[in-house]
């Protein structure tokens, strides 16, 4: 591997999306980052992990746990110390692998320079640490990261893509990606999350969708619309916010509260205050869980450990386990990533977050039948 040259980040202020990426090539990163090749590698396995977000973000946290659980399974980490020294300090070495990790913060620091500057600071220890394999947190970077890796030596694996993986031309098609990246799709169980409400609150007849305007939230308000286009919610879908404005997000919400029966509660992540200034998730969800006053059917657990009523749990902790169970059959079983289908892993636990129900008057006794796990804390009404 060769240095990695930095990318001024005035010009690349200056540019549209689009040419985030052709200018970032343009220093030399792409070519510079070929990887160890298998064919060479060393004894003890060198794995680089990228998150999009950052270490308090409560998916990063549930995948982490999943990627330390897998790792553990397959000996690539000895003991769980060691799992949890790389939950602390985003490295560590075992008895078969060196592992490093790094943050792009791409929730709080989103602009097109603040993606190009992490992308230049993240390759520039990638291609110091000569990895075997590269794992790939959630969309940002999958998008930016994998990248500046496709059609490389190093395999890579992603996981928690929320946009299809054809849209940032990673694979040519989900069951033979035909390059050097595969990894696991989240495509969200939507559909089993407003059939829980349904059968929680049968009174409801009418949803909409609160959501930031993000990576992540976007392709999630596209599926639940076409789910609904196509007759098959158990609700109707009326309205839907999506948002970077803090001040735009509670007005709707206030308003669509009084039109609607209940919420569909997305990422709201990227919210900024009328200053410009970041929000905060569980300073929203706190907003949030003190104004509105119907239900609402959430994505991901890491909402209804927020305080969000309930979900069909598109796990983070899955979404890990299986990236590192694709990334062991390419160290050590020798799979080609080109031939490996991009995968999405099973339904996790319905979850019902107990001191939401209360709020809202909903009676759990008679319908944990229905209920997985109930979760007994809210970490935005903690603050």
């Amino acid at each position: 591997m060769t240095g990695v040259a930095q990318v001024p980040a005035q010009l690349i202020a200056k540019r549209g999306r689009r040419s985030v990426l052709a200018q970032i090539a343009a220093t030399g990163i792409l070519a510079g980052a070929t990887g160890h090749g298998l064919a060479n590698t060393p004894t003890r396995k060198r794995i680089f992990i990228v998150s999009s977000y950052d270490r308090g973000y409560i998916w990063s946290q549930s995948t982490q746990k999943g990627v330390n659980a897998a790792m553990r399974k397959y000996g690539y980490l000895d003991n769980d110390q060691q799992a949890a020294q790389l939950v602390r300090d985003d490295m560590v070495e075992s008895s078969r692998a060196v592992i490093r990790k790094e943050w792009m913060n791409s929730k709080r620091k989103d602009s097109r320079t603040d993606l190009a500057t992490a992308t230049t600071r993240i390759m520039g220890a990638l291609t110091a640490f000569k990895p075997d394999l590269v794992l790939l947190g959630d969309d940002n970077a999958a998008r930016y990261i994998g990248a500046q890796l496709l059609d490389t030596r190093t395999p890579v694996v992603f996981w928690g893509i929320n946009g299809l993986p054809l849209k940032y031309g990673l694979v040519e098609s989900m069951d033979a990606p035909g390059r050097n990246i595969t990894g696991v799709w989240q495509s969200g169980y939507h559909k089993e999350s407003l059939d829980l409400l349904k059968r929680l609150v049968p009174k409801a007849k009418t949803f909409a969708i609160l959501a930031c305007d993000s990576e992540s939230s976007r392709p999630n308000v596209k599926m639940i619309e076409q789910l609904a286009q196509r007759g098959e919610l158990p609700m109707q879908l009326v309205d839907r916010v999506l948002t970077n404005s803090l001040d735009e997000f509670k007005t709707r919400a206030l308003e669509l509260s009084k039109r609607v029966d209940a919420f569909v509660v997305l990422n709201h992540d990227t919210l900024r205050d009328a200053k410009g200034n970041h929000v905060d998730m569980l300073d929203v969800g706190r907003w949030y869980l003190t104004n509105i006053k119907i239900p609402e059917a959430s994505h991901e657990d890491q909402f209804v450990m927020e305080g969000m009523l309930l979900t069909a749990n598109d796990s983070g902790f899955n979404q890990g386990h299986l990236a590192f169970e694709m990334a062991f059959n390419i160290l050590e079983r020798g799979l080609n990533p080109a031939r490996m289908a991009v995968r999405t892993p099973e339904r996790g636990p319905y979850l019902v977050n107990r001191n939401r129900a209360k709020a809202l008057g909903i009676k759990l006794d008679e319908a944990l039948y229905l209920i997985d796990e109930v979760i007994e804390t809210s970490l935005a009404l903690r603050r």
